[in-house]
């Protein structure tokens, strides 16, 4: 090729170090912002995901709660929020069969407890402190208790027993009153749960080591025994 036009034509041909070289910082700027590009649509999809199924879940709730009809009576039974809503839940459910609410007695003088024969039972028989099973199967079993405790110059243990047949299937213990340190008064809840298969006659009760303690002043209406039959066997 002639020299002259060989020197035309190099000049608009970039040069092999112009074409290879790009500056470090500008790699590193294009991957920052495109990193952080990404990394924000990740999120947002990510909350609008959230949102969606949180917005699904309460549709699913109201729907629920919509279809469940209104019951044709009313209990009697009133007291703080907490027996409002079990009263609800009994009212409203679907386990008519057998179920029972009950209410400690103000009188308690030994350590099985007696509970209020008004409570509302319904498939459920009550005796000398004891619910007895009409109906065979698997049921759940709610009990709590307050306890105020004026301290002495000890510590004081306060158990709650759950008793099926007279014999103990679960217990709940707490110590309370550190011995050294003055208090003068404690408030303490002990609640406790237990799912279990019952045949017909089978009895269920409670029993408070320390039932000088429990406290039929201040909460009344919160010492309550409620267990309703979650699957029958018949």
């Amino acid at each position: 090729m002639d020299a002259g036009l060989q020197r035309a034509l190099n000049p608009l041909a970039p040069s092999q170090d112009t074409a290879m070289h790009v500056p470090a910082g500008s790699v590193t700027s294009h991957l920052g912002t495109t990193s952080r590009s990404y990394f924000y649509f990740t999120t947002a999809s990510l909350a609008l995901c959230l949102v969606f199924a949180v917005a699904t879940i309460m549709v699913l709730v109201v729907q629920k709660t919509d279809s469940i009809p209104n019951p044709p009576g009313k209990f009697h039974l009133k007291g703080g929020n907490c027996s409002e809503d079990i009263s609800c839940i009994l009212e409203r459910a679907a386990f008519k069969k057998s179920w029972a609410y009950l209410q400690v007695s103000k009188h308690i003088n030994k350590t099985k407890l007696s509970w209020n024969k008004d409570g509302i039972t319904h498939g459920v028989r009550y005796q000398d402190g004891n619910l007895v099973i009409q109906f065979p199967g698997w049921y759940f079993i709610i009990c709590q208790l307050q306890f105020l405790v004026k301290c002495p110059e000890h510590s004081v243990d306060l158990k709650l027993e759950l008793l099926i047949n007279r014999d103990v299937k679960k217990q709940t213990l707490v110590t309370v009153c550190e011995s050294g340190v003055q208090t003068k008064n404690i408030y303490q809840n002990l609640s406790q749960f237990l799912l279990e298969h019952l045949q017909v006659n089978a009895t269920i009760s409670v029993k408070v080591d320390k039932f000088q303690y429990v406290d039929t002043n201040t909460f009344p209406l919160e010492n309550v025994l409620s267990i309703f039959l979650y699957s029958s066997s018949d």
